[in-house]
């Protein structure tokens, strides 16, 4: 995820001190910490525009009917912890309020593609609709922080000609989604702990993970401004292309934000301000990024949801992605299915 990304590339850059080795390892793919039985069911697809230009996405299809048995290995720092989820068909059809929708959900930076693998079944399950997920910004052979996958997805949205498109950007896949819905005009925004302004998301993770640390002498804040620089710089784009307050100014969908009080990687108080009554902006407390791009919260699940359907959900309804244990927890992991 966004926070886990910069660790490998900042503790080399440490003892360089090179802007230009540190840009390049915050553009290039993450080694993903999360393991389990993603190919059992995963269908990976490319979706191209008419200038053959293409971007991975993942589906489902067919492959959501039935049963399924997940499970997933989370290694966060020294935290393990298992990820269980079982759904059991009972013969009933389940109501479909969003068939002929499609769903779009965008992984954010360093964000493992698996996370997103169990809400894209609950939510294709729940709704009917068919959902995508597109792997995050740094999965692309030209880094340009996501604003490069709307011509794709934009292609394959007028192939399918959904009822409406639902778009939902985790930390800095909000700028994917955000770009997406501007050349569309049957969307709704759904954006979690969006990253509105990555300068200040570069150098909040560099203060979370390492300001403490006796090797961030060796790092300097120029040396951390000149590495943002060659970012945009070799990505081909400016602070303004990824402006994303400027951006929500002119949103003309539904738009649904949710951020936390306590995620020092996005400054929520900016999404207080934006003049646009499109926009509904939730803010929770007590979360972090990792749990806020990951929708390890119930109050939080319960409200995307809710917008989702456009109707109020109970808590109780929230039930289908499964228990989020220990590795070593065993009173935990015994409420889960064998």
């Amino acid at each position: 995820m966004m926070v886990k990304g910069f660790t490998i590339g900042l503790l080399f850059i440490s003892l360089s001190g090179c802007a230009s080795y540190l840009a390049n390892q915050m553009t290039s793919p993450k080694k993903s910490n999360v393991e389990g039985n993603i190919s059992d069911w995963a269908v990976v697809q490319q979706l191209c525009d008419s200038n053959n230009y293409c971007v991975k996405a993942i589906g489902l299809g067919e492959s959501a009917e039935g049963d399924h048995s997940l499970e997933f290995r989370f290694h966060i720092n020294d935290n393990h912890k298992i990820w269980r989820y079982e759904t059991k068909s009972d013969g009933v059809e389940p109501p479909k309020p969003l068939a002929n929708h499609l769903i779009f959900l965008f992984a954010g930076y360093s964000q493992p593609t698996e996370v997103l693998y169990i809400h894209q079944l609950w939510l294709q399950r729940m709704t009917g609709a068919e959902v995508i997920v597109i792997p995050s910004a740094e999965n692309t052979e030209t880094f340009k922080f996501g604003l490069d996958y709307a011509p794709p997805i934009v292609a394959e949205i007028q192939r399918l000609n959904p009822v409406k498109v639902h778009l939902i950007g985790f930390s800095m896949g909000a700028l994917a989604a955000v770009e997406v819905e501007k050349q569309i005009d049957n969307a709704k925004l759904y954006l979690v702990a969006p990253m509105a302004d990555f300068d200040y998301s570069a150098k909040a993770i560099y203060d979370i993970l390492y300001r403490d640390k006796i090797y961030a002498t060796f790092i300097s804040q120029d040396t951390l401004e000149d590495a943002i620089q060659i970012v945009y710089e070799e990505s081909g784009t400016t602070s303004k292309d990824t402006d994303l307050i400027a951006k929500l100014n002119r949103v003309t969908s539904p738009t649904f934000i949710y951020a936390s009080d306590k995620d020092r990687v996005v400054e929520y108080s900016v999404f207080d301000s934006i003049p646009n009554d499109n926009i509904d902006v939730n803010i929770y407390e007590e979360l972090n990024h990792l749990e806020m791009v990951a929708l390890l919260s119930q109050d939080l699940m319960t409200d995307f949801v809710s917008d989702l359907l456009e109707r109020p959900v109970m808590k109780s309804e929230i039930t289908t992605l499964g228990i989020l244990c220990d590795f070593d927890d065993d009173d935990c992991l015994n409420q889960l299915p064998d």
